[in-house]
């Protein structure tokens, strides 16, 4: 594999929108947000953790949103939508508030890492589409085991990616 830097399209570089799976391309379009339920004891369970488009970000319909619908979810689940700014999960108060949800044990801890690492690490958003596939084809074997990767192997495999697909096994991943 190269050395060279790794030139990412601009269309490609933010987050991926649980809903319309569209770029959310600005730490201010994004929202994250889950639901809250009772289970049959009282005790509070949050599920459906995901991030969206926020409700006023750029370039989308006013009339459309990638949010839940409180009302639709109200009645349907007997919950309630709870979220925050995306910009909220940044920097070491967002991985503190990460953190903070897994000990609460409310939210399903799987769920929370993966929130964690598309927020927190660099370059994994970008890449974490891509690596299931390089793995299938033996293209790369991460050092820390899959959906675990080094800051090195995401550029790695960012950069070859960038430099010209290997073979048609590759023609479908999104750039």
């Amino acid at each position: 594999m190269s050395n060279t830097t790794c030139k990412i399209p601009r269309d490609c570089v933010g987050w991926r929108c649980g809903s319309c799976g569209q770029l959310i391309t600005s730490i201010d379009d994004g929202w994250v947000e889950w639901l809250a339920l009772e289970d049959v004891s009282g005790a509070s369970v949050l599920r459906g953790v995901r991030l969206v488009h926020s409700g006023t970000a750029r370039g989308r319909a006013p009339d459309y949103s990638c949010r839940y619908d409180y009302r639709k979810e109200s009645q349907n689940n007997a919950g309630m939508v709870e979220g925050l700014a995306r910009e909220r999960f940044a920097g070491p108060d967002g991985l503190m508030l990460l953190l903070s949800f897994i000990a609460t044990g409310e939210f399903s801890t799987n769920d929370i890492l993966e929130l964690a690492k598309r927020v927190q690490v660099p370059r994994y958003e970008l890449s974490r589409e891509i690596f299931p596939q390089a793995i299938a084809c033996q293209a790369f074997t991460p050092f820390l085991g899959e959906g675990y990767y080094l800051q090195s192997e995401m550029k790695e495999l960012l950069t070859w990616i960038a430099e010209e697909p290997k073979t048609p096994y590759w023609s479908g991943i999104r750039r």
